[in-house]
């Protein structure tokens, strides 16, 4: 059995992987603060809380961070883990990556990708011994993300918003299955240092259309925004109109990043992970 110590229980991606460690009969300690005891799910009352961060990294053979932020979260708060892990023998460290493939992204061109390969950058000289890998599962196909957040598709207004030609594959992945798979990267006795790329789906923007139209039973319209430059013109005017409404331009980062290609996975490792069957858009839609 190996102990993991896992960061970020008390969200959804977190509580989650909590519940795959377990079931995969990890030892698992959690690390919350005092004031969000109370959040830790019942499905988790196997697990050791601790709220200090002193001695919470002894003993443990990986860490999972699974926490949000800004860079003084994303950047200098898991420098600090990573150091902490680093001192206590840790063997590996997977930080609270969980998006599409950002090392190919340029600077400025997604606030929250410019923060985590800051982070990387660092951790690559800080690691030491410690293995630190990079899960990466594209988009989150869940409805407060593609369905939401991302701002790509209207389910009630029935719409998909295409700026491009669309032709580029992007994957789409859900909470629960990434979940899986970073309970499997943790507890994976081969080395895993760096990405580590898994997906439910890859599609084109014209197939996750017909795979929403026929996991909902909808008929979507394609609504034609312009080019991949009108695209970038649009950012900028919303960074230049409302620099600190994020909501209104970082979804459109994203989504440019997938569109684009830039954030494309490649290679991803589903298929050493067998028990776990990925699902896709129709599948999740129609469930």
């Amino acid at each position: 059995m190996k102990r993991v110590l896992l960061l970020g229980a008390t969200g959804n991606l977190g509580s989650l992987m909590g519940k795959a460690l377990l079931a995969r009969g990890a030892v698992l300690r959690l690390l919350v603060r005092p004031e969000s005891v109370a959040k830790v799910p019942a499905e988790l009352a196997g697990a050791e809380v601790v709220t200090d961060e002193a001695g919470a990294f002894a003993g443990v053979d990986v860490v999972i961070s699974a926490v949000q932020g800004g860079p003084e979260t994303i950047v200098e708060a898991q420098l600090r883990w990573l150091r902490a892990a680093r001192a206590a023998g840790v063997r590996r460290f997977i930080p609270s990556d969980f998006s599409f493939d950002f090392f190919g992204l340029g600077e400025g061109e997604n606030v929250n990708s410019d923060w985590r390969r800051a982070f990387a950058r660092a951790a690559a000289q800080e690691a030491g011994d410690v293995e630190v890998v990079h899960v990466m599962n594209g988009c989150f196909l869940d409805h407060r993300v593609l369905f939401g957040f991302l701002g790509a598709i209207d389910l009630e207004k029935r719409e998909a918003y295409l700026w491009g030609d669309g032709d580029q594959k992007m994957e789409f992945t859900t909470y629960a299955d990434t979940a899986e798979f970073t309970a499997e990267a943790a507890l994976d006795e081969r080395p895993l240092a760096g990405r580590f790329a898994v997906a439910g789906e890859s599609l084109t923007f014209p197939e996750l259309v017909k795979e929403v139209e026929a996991g909902a039973g909808v008929s979507l319209t394609v609504v034609r925004r312009g080019s991949l430059a009108d695209l970038d013109a649009a950012i900028a005017k919303a960074q230049a109109e409302q620099p600190g409404n994020m909501y209104a331009w970082l979804p459109m980062m994203y989504w440019r990043g997938m569109l684009n290609g830039k954030g494309a996975l490649g290679p991803v490792r589903n298929g050493e992970y067998p028990a776990i069957r990925a699902m896709g858009v129709r599948a999740y839609l129609a469930g």
